[in-house]
């Protein structure tokens, strides 16, 4: 089980590693696909920038900037040729105050609309002596994603006098926008993908695990058999001497311990042939245990007696409730007395191991062909681990425990056609619940 638990965080953490690296892979080629291009349009704006600097020498900025109309249609003419040449969206030219002293724009403003997004870089080269092209960020402009290039006009005393903007559309902005929304949904595939996959893997691994559990408790079964089958054949003797020695004592005196003796060792040969004829041939744990009637409040006081003989009475507090003296059922008494009596002494360890008050009981209840008993003590209880392996053979949490007694009530109540299920909390209180069917009144 533990094997199998392992594997399956294994191979989770497996599948769950390589779709993040698949992801992370994928966007590390959008990112460098989106720097690539980027990089190409910062050359090219750089170069056309230079270029159209190149056209301007300084006596004609020198010319623009005092309002000359001849060179302002001269170099409106060479603005507009380098945009259609190079498919800008516009090319311009600015004054310290963002207002234009050329440019391609149909309607232009009086003043450069995007200052306020590019004024920080425009007044670098005019104010910081910067003479090289500077670049912005890309930038929305209504539909469009736009990135321009600024470069600084001298005049003819050397200082810059004006600054020439190109502006480009980022064209590769929807191929960019089409990928990345083709990442998104390939990266939720792949996550459900992957979800899938650990649902389809842990379907198949918990067949997996049970087949082994099967397994193990196939081998689990044979063993027990084997040792069961020795261990019943070696009692059945001891157990006719004690019980000879027993009745020669009865014959004897009249002590009733003398009668107590053989009806117990009558009980335990029934219990120790019942399992040497299930270990034997894979057979019953009911065999030679016939069904018959059986009256409730007897078959409860029987156990109640027996529990407070191997107990001091002041050690000891029942909790149980009397049943209606008239209730009956048909069932297998010995085999059901063995079980009642094997979850109340577990009760009774699990109190004194708490260093608690001894407190247990049985609380019968009939619910229309269903008999319920209820056997409650308020020991150490049962942590999750236990309620899950507690039915396991050879589980066991005290440590001169066996790990059987529930796995063999377990068999012996679903033998009688009923069900066990135990109810627990830690440090507060454990109720296992016994069902059986048939029950009627007499």
């Amino acid at each position: 089980m533990f094997a199998g638990s392992k594997r399956l965080i294994l191979v989770a953490l497996f599948t769950a590693l390589l779709i993040v690296l698949v992801n992370l892979a994928w966007w590390f080629y959008y990112n460098k696909t989106e720097e690539l291009l980027g990089n190409q349009l910062s050359r090219r704006l750089t170069a056309l920038a230079q270029a159209a600097v190149v056209v301007m020498d300084p006596q004609r900025t020198e010319l623009l900037t005092a309002g000359n109309i001849d060179s302002y249609l001269a170099t409106s003419g060479d603005l507009e040729k380098l945009r259609k040449a190079d498919s800008l969206s516009e090319v311009f030219i600015i004054n310290e105050n963002y207002r234009y002293l050329a440019t391609t724009s149909l309607e232009p403003d009086s003043a450069y609309f995007l200052a306020g997004l590019h004024a920080g870089l425009i007044d670098s080269l005019f104010y910081s002596g910067v003479d090289r092209v500077m670049l912005s960020h890309v930038y929305q402009s209504g539909s469009l994603y736009l990135r321009s290039a600024f470069a600084p006009l001298v005049g003819p005393d050397g200082f810059t006098v004006a600054v020439l903007g190109v502006e480009a559309n980022v064209d590769y902005s929807d191929a960019l926008a089409a990928l990345r929304r083709n990442l998104y949904y390939a990266t939720g595939l792949s996550l459900a993908g992957g979800l899938i996959l650990g649902l389809l893997f842990l379907w198949f691994q918990r067949h997996v695990n049970r087949a082994e559990q099967q397994l193990f408790l196939g081998a689990t079964h044979a063993h027990l058999g084997r040792m069961v089958a020795v261990v019943a054949h070696e009692m059945k003797n001891p157990l006719m001497i004690i019980r000879g020695s027993a009745e020669r004592i009865t014959r004897k005196t009249d002590m009733p311990e003398a009668a107590y003796v053989v009806e117990e060792i009558d009980r335990l040969n029934g219990i120790v042939t019942g399992y040497l004829d299930f270990a034997r041939s894979g057979g019953s744990l009911l065999s030679g245990d016939d069904a018959r009637e059986i009256r409730l409040v007897e078959l409860i006081e029987s156990v109640r007696k027996h529990l407070m003989n191997r107990s001091a009475e002041s050690d000891l507090t029942w909790l149980g409730e009397a049943p209606d003296p008239e209730l009956t059922f048909r069932g297998h008494p010995r085999s059901l007395r063995q079980v009642l009596l094997n979850l109340l002494l577990n009760g009774v360890e699990s109190c004194r191991a708490a260093g608690k008050p001894v407190a247990v009981g049985i609380f019968p209840e009939v619910s229309g062909s269903t008999l319920s008993l209820k056997v409650v003590d308020h020991g150490s209880g049962m942590s999750r681990k236990d309620l899950k392996n507690a039915f396991l053979p050879f589980y066991t949490t005290k440590q001169t425990g066996s790990g059987l007694g529930l796995y063999l009530s377990r068999k012996i109540v679903i033998e009688m056609g009923g069900t066990i299920e135990i109810r627990s909390e830690p440090n507060v209180a454990t109720e296992i619940v016994v069902k059986l069917p048939t029950a009627s009144r007499a």
